[in-house]
């Protein structure tokens, strides 16, 4: 029995192919095969039919077992028909995408991946794209690594029904919206530091606290400590709208800039003296002088008179 059909648009590719030179009326009529219902294929993360959701997969069985029958009748020897499967199959993967078409979707491009697995996870992606044409794209609902997302990713698009031009074209598509307006965006990444975990966890529970209490178990799980840097930078990677995209980066920016300032104060208290006019003069020759801070050479006079009165 030929296994390799992956989707629908084989399926009726394979049909086609067959009906060219076989011509028996009893064959399944191609025009049966829908490649746009309600029961669209939903991908686990393999292009092995044994993983198709048991309602394509009883589609897909059936389809090929179609054939499989169509070329016993025709095929005169088993020999034949073996010819004939072969053909048939190099014939599909003439119309499947190729890892070349899909190396675009690079596995080491953490950043890029993530946002197209937000697109597509979110539906996000038909709003952004106009005249998009594909409509199935839609991923595993326990894609908790980078791994396994760039595994459902790469299946996805494989999966389906539609042309390999209607494919490429909406690569193509996703191409042009990354180099124009995502990765050109760099006020997020210029303010938070891949390496500063601290800041990243900060800036992560900022996102959950104030902008989506749900983004963090809607999308993304938290597997290690880096995993906190690259959702914060998916998340507004994700905002399609920059007047939004800017509004959300300064409420961060501030908050963060408050945060610096009260951790750099901490344990201390402004002060506000009338001094005589000489002095700001006279701080600053010392703090020169010393190399050191003006608050510091106030602190440690005070404190230098204050240890006198206790001798």
């Amino acid at each position: 029995m030929i296994d390799f059909l992956i989707n629908r648009y084989e399926a009726k590719l394979a049909f086609s192919y067959i009906n060219e030179f076989t011509y028996i009326e009893d064959i399944e009529d191609i025009e049966d095969i829908e490649l746009d219902d309600k029961g669209i294929l939903s991908i686990i993360g393999s292009i092995n039919n044994s993983l198709v959701p048991d309602g394509d997969k009883v589609k897909l069985n059936k389809y090929e077992q179609e054939i499989d029958n169509v070329l016993y009748r025709y095929a005169k020897t088993e020999k034949e028909e073996k010819e004939i499967k072969t053909k048939l199959k190099n014939h599909i993967k003439k119309y499947r995408l190729t890892d070349e078409d899909l190396i675009w979707i690079n596995k080491k491009d953490i950043r890029l991946c993530n946002w197209i697995w937000y697109l597509f996870y979110s539906r996000s992606y038909n709003k952004i794209i106009k005249r998009n044409t594909i409509n199935d794209i839609i991923l595993d609902n326990n894609d908790n690594t980078h791994d396994e997302r760039y595994i459902s990713l790469i299946n996805s698009f494989k999966k389906s029904n539609y042309t390999k031009e209607d494919k490429i074209l909406l690569i193509d598509k996703l191409k042009a919206i990354w180099s124009e307006k995502v990765i050109t965006y760099r006020k997020v990444t210029e303010l938070i530091e891949e390496k500063n975990t601290k800041q990243s966890i900060w800036a992560y529970n900022y996102i959950i606290k104030t902008f989506n209490p749900r983004f963090d178990r809607n999308y993304f799980n938290i597997n290690n400590e880096y995993d906190y840097y690259h959702i914060v930078i998916c998340y507004f990677d994700g905002i399609d709208n920059t007047y939004e995209k800017n509004d959300k980066f300064t409420s961060l920016k501030n908050a963060w800039s408050q945060k610096k300032y009260r951790d750099d104060n901490n344990g201390k208290k402004s002060y506000n003296f009338n001094m005589s006019i000489d002095i700001t003069k006279k701080l600053d020759i010392l703090s020169i002088k010393s190399n050191r801070s003006k608050s510091y050479i106030i602190e440690e006079l005070i404190n230098s008179e204050y240890m006198k009165l206790k001798q």
